[in-house]
């Protein structure tokens, strides 16, 4: 029989904060484990295996002789390894994860029987249906929808890959996301070469910065304040409830029913909409409320959100008072894709202002961060070659900033 290997992770206090990722390999001996960092071998006849974390996707080994390792991996498929039949002990373990994963599913299908008996709810209270249904969904699924959403924005957008603005953007958002980190998700933050004041959120933890917003901010808190904002659109699903609520009854019973066929089929099609969605207002500020905490806990003004709302109003106003007909401006709001995804209304910004009230105000200084990456950024814009088919007004805006960015230093 040959090994399997799989991308996994392992517990242990010789690693950074007690934790690494590597490869596992199974083979007719042990589940082993390695890494530049270390390497850890458990001899197959006393492993224990188990399944565990959010919606029991990931299986994780132990061994009574190796007490300080813990082993995991999300790749239900080492379940199937021939190699823990020659095991009576492990194999009983792996039959009895199995059960236990089918006994949940079939819960959950008997929930699911219950709710499209009364499909009236669905169409009646869909926000609060999929707020309940949501968590309940297969992490795997959020993420293949995220990235199949990423894949096709990236076909026809560039994107900042230095290893520098890599290295400058990951000590910046490093305090931001310790304190997102979940079981459920890993956070993906990359870099679009787009001048435009935007930044989005995709299922699963994938995230995409502007290089117009990286480099029209005037402090860390602004960048961070919009992350943690869009960090909050991830850990609330409210790009799956979205989704789940535009599709209707049809695709909530098949998320409830574990259609999986059914499911990436719809989640396939609505790939296109994740890129151009808008968010409800209720979502908004639900991301708001959620982001000032996360910002909160991370010692990181809030304050940088609610400024950055305020610059992304006077530059829409201040290019919208420059247009005469009607037809124009109505164009210009078309191009401005952070207010039709992002409105920043007074009514936010005083929501904000009001939670901001409470807090104690003590924030820690990323100053050497931000102006670390803001250098990479611009240096990688540079650098970069001109697409032809870039409209004007992105260009326009291109041209504005490096101005911008020279007046400031």
């Amino acid at each position: 029989m040959t090994t399997q290997q799989v991308d996994g992770h392992a517990f242990h206090e010789s690693f950074a904060k007690g934790k690494a990722s590597g490869r596992i390999t199974i083979d007719a001996s042990a589940v082993r484990f390695r890494n530049d960092a270390g390497a850890v071998a458990l001899p197959l006849g006393g492993v224990k295996a188990r399944l565990g974390g959010a919606s029991d996707r990931l299986v994780f080994f132990e061994h009574p002789d190796y007490p300080d390792w813990q082993l995991y991996t999300s790749d239900r498929s080492v379940l199937k390894n021939p190699h823990f039949q020659q095991h009576k002990g492990l194999s009983r373990q792996v039959a009895g994860a199995r059960r236990l994963r089918i006994f949940n599913w079939s819960v959950l299908g008997t929930v699911a029987s219950l709710v499209v008996a009364v499909p009236l709810l669905f169409v009646l209270y869909m926000d609060v249906i999929t707020g309940w249904i949501a968590p309940t969904l297969p992490a795997e699924w959020e993420q293949s929808l995220g990235e199949s959403a990423l894949a096709q924005y990236q076909i026809g957008q560039s994107m900042i890959e230095t290893d520098a603005a890599r290295e400058s953007l990951d000590a910046l958002i490093a305090p931001l996301m310790k304190s997102a980190d979940n079981d459920r998700y890993d956070f993906h933050v990359y870099i679009a070469n787009d001048a435009e004041l935007n930044a989005f959120a995709l299922p699963g933890g994938y995230i995409v910065l502007n290089s117009g917003l990286l480099l029209r901010a005037d402090n860390a808190s602004e960048v961070l304040g919009v992350l943690a904002h869009e960090i909050s659109h991830v850990t609330e699903q409210h790009g799956v409830r979205q989704i789940m609520a535009r599709a209707g009854v049809a695709l909530t019973a098949q998320a409830l029913l574990g259609d999986v066929n059914g499911m990436m089929a719809m989640i396939a099609a609505a790939t296109p909409m994740l890129l151009s969605q808008s968010y409800s207002r209720d979502f908004e500020s639900d991301a708001d409320e959620h982001g000032f905490d996360l910002l909160e806990k991370a010692d990181i003004d809030p304050n940088g959100l609610v400024s950055f709302f305020e610059k992304i109003m006077e530059e829409e106003k201040a290019r919208l008072e420059k247009l005469e007909d009607e037809e124009s401006k109505a164009v210009m709001e078309n191009i401005m894709p952070l207010l039709s995804s992002h409105p920043a209304t007074a009514a936010r910004i005083e929501n904000m202002e009001s939670m901001i009230a409470g807090s104690d105000g003590q924030y820690r200084n990323l100053d050497a961060e931000f102006l670390a990456l803001q250098r990479q950024v611009r240096e990688a814009v540079a650098a970069m070659p001109r697409n032809d088919n870039d409209n004007r007004e992105k260009d326009d805006l291109n041209e504005n900033t490096e101005r911008e960015l020279g007046e400031k230093e």
